[in-house]
C-alpha cells in the first residue's frame, strides 16, 4: 500500500510548524520503500497534485478548536475538521473534505481512500518565530509516535 505522510504548516509560524517537524522527525524514522514523507506549506486544491497516486494519506497539521486545549491530539477523519462538533478552520485554512471529493471527482481511482488527520490543537499561530510553545512542542513526540503506530496498523477496507 502506498502511503503518504504529510507534514502541513509553515515553519516560521511557531506552532503552525507543528506538522513540518513532525514530518521532518518522521523522514528520519521511516525506511519503509512504500511510505514517503513530505513536509508542505500549501493546502486546498494544491494539494491534490501532491497526494495524487497514493492509497493513503496521513495528514499532521495544527488546529484550532473552541473547546480544546493547547497542545492535545486529535486523530480525524478530514469529514471531522469541519463538522459541527467544535472543531474550526485550521489556521491556513485547511479544508482537506473539499479538497478530496473534488479530487476523487477529477481524478478517480488516483486520490488516497484512506485518510487520517492527526492535528494538535494551538492557541495562535501568525506570530513570525522558529519558536513553537511550549505545550506543542511538548506534543511533537507523541504524535510522531501515533503516526508510526497509524502506518504500523492494518488499513482498514472499504
Amino acid at each position: 500500500m502506498k502511503t503518504l505522510i504529510l507534514g502541513i504548516g509553515n515553519s516560521i509560524l511557531g506552532d503552525d510548524g507543528i506538522g513540518v517537524r513532525a514530518a521532518q522527525e518522521l523522514a528520519g524514522k521511516i525506511s519503509d520503500e512504500n511510505v514517503t514523507v513530505r513536509d508542505v506549506g500549501v493546502d486546498g486544491l494544491n494539494l491534490l497534485e501532491i497526494i495524487t497516486g497514493y492509497d493513503r494519506l496521513i495528514v499532521i497539521d495544527s488546529i484550532v478548536t473552541e473547546n480544546g486545549e493547547v497542545g492535545e491530539i486529535y486523530r480525524l477523519k478530514p469529514e471531522q475538521i469541519y463538522a459541527p462538533s467544535g472543531f474550526s478552520v485550521s489556521p491556513h485554512h485547511f479544508n482537506l473534505a473539499t479538497t478530496l471529493e473534488i479530487g476523487r471527482k477529477l481524478f478517480p481511482g488516483e486520490i488516497p481512500e484512506e485518510v487520517t488527520v492527526f492535528a494538535v490543537d494551538t492557541e495562535e499561530a501568525t506570530e513570525v518565530t522558529e519558536e513553537m510553545t511550549e505545550k506543542v512542542r511538548q506534543a511533537l513526540p507523541g504524535v510522531v509516535r501515533l503516526v508510526l503506530e497509524e502506518i504500523s496498523a492494518p488499513v482498514a477496507r472499504h
